[in-house]
């Protein structure tokens, strides 16, 4: 009779405790990881306009002879999505490994790639909207990575 009760219980506590885990973490990887609120579980999609629209990534590639931002291909759209939702290290450098792979696809020189993730942000009274840098990371090519929060 006990083992029936406890085995019934767990399935009313299971889906609640899932429930909380992921809104937990959703919460604080939004604050200290830049995840952005509408992801993770969207637990502050309702509550931010920090969204998908409301950031954007800038890509520079740096070399000897060059130094320049470069235009996001739509080869990288997918990679771009998920580094400026969530900018981890991982999403982060995999866009840039792309994009140098692209450049040398292309033959030309790279010896750095910075990719930045930057927000929209809107305060005052008249109501203002500003950029602000998220997160700055450059890949050195040859050697990995090097991040700057």
């Amino acid at each position: 009779m006990m083992l029936t009760l406890l085995r019934d219980r767990w399935r009313v506590w299971l889906p609640s405790t899932l429930l909380v885990v992921v809104a937990v973490v959703q919460i604080v990887l939004a604050h200290t990881a830049y995840l952005s609120p509408w992801k993770g579980g969207g637990f502050g999609m309702f509550a931010s306009t920090d969204g998908t629209a409301g950031r954007f990534v800038r890509i520079y590639v740096k070399a000897p002879e060059r130094s320049e931002e470069v235009t996001l291909q739509p080869s990288f759209a997918d990679a771009a999505s998920r580094a400026k939702l969530f900018p981890s290290t991982w999403m982060m450098t995999r866009l840039a490994n792309a994009v140098a792979a692209r450049e040398r696809r292309y033959e030309r020189d790279v010896e750095t790639v910075t990719v930045q993730v930057w927000r929209v942000v809107y305060d005052g009274n008249p109501i203002r909207a500003h950029e602000q840098i998220l997160r700055e990371l450059t890949v050195n090519v040859a050697q990995g990575a090097s991040r700057r929060p």
